[in-house]
């Protein structure tokens, strides 16, 4: 990994853990996963989506087990909050 690759996942690594103080998570963060969606248009005007996901050191640290059951409990959570919202 480039220098500079590496320096912005330290530097995203340390925002990470500093958001989650700020919004109150107490105790040493172990996992964490950034999910991405970038749009563009091609030069033949096709538009194009993709969705990525950032994760410590570039990957390969969490094992996908775990990962996938990091999204599956937000996407729980988010599902329930929809369902339970009065607007």
């Amino acid at each position: 990994m480039s220098f500079e690759k590496n320096e912005a996942y330290r530097r995203l690594a340390e925002a990470v853990d500093d958001v989650n103080r700020l919004e109150g998570g107490d105790g040493v963060l172990t996992e964490w996963l950034v999910i991405t969606s970038t749009q563009r248009y091609e030069s033949d005007g096709t538009h194009v989506t993709q969705v990525g996901t950032l994760l410590p050191d570039g990957g390969g640290q969490v094992p996908h087990h775990r990962l996938m059951g990091l999204l599956d409990f937000a996407q729980t959570r988010l599902r329930a909050e929809v369902a339970w919202d009065d607007d």
